[in-house]
């Protein structure tokens, strides 16, 4: 009796892992449920570092206008690995607010200089003065203001001014790039400092390719691979060895469940080769939805034109 009761008690701890194990690839990532490309091989993660190394020493300088279409859905979930300033700074509150917003970078080798404008309109249900009870459901007077962070190699700041001259600007400085690692710059980022130490992909050392190869979008994929850091978060990369080990789509993932999801397009440039010109973001939300929060179109980029040192004072 005894050594029956162990058997059934045997087989339900390996059903139930089997059953995780199931779950978790499910929720992991659709990869595996892609077409299989077994003519090629998985390149090696020194191949890819390569290629990357090749294409970041290439391109000294770059410029990049483009403009967003947000969301900011109610439950929006803020991440501990990038931040998102426009997104901090407005609450999810009670319904799902869209905005328009115009974003500019320029890098030169190491200087970076990132800023955009948001015009946050007077809202119907927004209210200046509190209620009987206390309470607002809105986000009260029209909020048009531009922000802006540069870093001069050794240095940063970042303002918050109003475009409307009223209340006066917030100046934040400091030694760090605080927007090396900004999510909405990593489409850009991640083509042309992929192995930037402080604008790149800083997880390289955790990341390891996968075994095969998918088809994504009708092209040839892999995917490197960050291991689970001590917390739970990965990142992982979908890249296409063919066009120069880009990167078409960039996971975050939280104990098996993909947080946020960017998935990248690009253009080919006659003489600078791909250029990533748009890209879709999409993060879960509280109450465990995927929703699409921004669509981005890049409207005029330059490669290896000079830039004034004063761009990035």
């Amino acid at each position: 009796m005894r050594s029956s009761g162990y058997a059934k008690h045997a087989k339900t701890i390996s059903f139930l892992a089997t059953l995780l194990l199931c779950r978790g690839a499910e929720a992991q990532d659709d990869f595996g449920r892609l077409p299989r490309d077994t003519g090629k091989p998985v390149p090696t993660k020194a191949d890819l570092a390569k290629a990357w190394q090749k294409r970041q020493e290439a391109i000294e300088t770059l410029r990049f206008v483009w403009t967003e279409q947000q969301t900011h859905p109610h439950g929006w979930i803020p991440n501990p690995r990038f931040p998102q300033r426009e997104w901090l700074a407005i609450p999810g509150l009670l319904s799902d607010r869209s905005y328009s917003v115009t974003k500019s970078l320029a890098v030169d080798v190491s200087k970076m200089r990132y800023s955009f404008e948001l015009d946050r309109k007077e809202e119907p249900d927004g209210i200046v003065v509190p209620g009987p009870q206390g309470g607002s459901r809105g986000l009260g007077v029209r909020r048009a203001y531009s922000y802006l962070s540069v870093f001069d190699g050794r240095a940063g700041k970042a303002r918050l001014s109003s475009l409307t001259e009223s209340p006066p600007a917030t100046l934040q400085q400091g030694a760090a790039n605080v927007d090396a690692q900004n999510l909405d710059l990593r489409a850009i980022l991640m083509a042309f400092r992929p192995l930037d130490p402080v604008m790149g992909h800083l997880l390289m050392d955790r990341a390891v390719p996968n075994q095969g190869r998918r088809i994504y979008n009708g092209r040839s994929t892999m995917i490197l691979e960050e291991r689970h850091d001590p917390s739970g978060w990965k990142t992982s990369l979908w890249v296409e060895p063919e066009r120069e080990f880009l990167v078409n789509r960039y996971r975050v993932v939280f104990e098996q469940k993909v947080m946020i999801d960017i998935e990248i397009d690009y253009l080919e440039d006659a003489k600078w080769g791909w250029i990533p010109n748009a890209w879709r973001i999409t993060e879960m939300v509280a109450d465990g939805t995927s929703r699409l929060v921004a669509e981005a179109k890049v409207s005029r980029y330059a490669m290896n034109q000079p830039i004034g040192i004063d761009l990035f004072q």
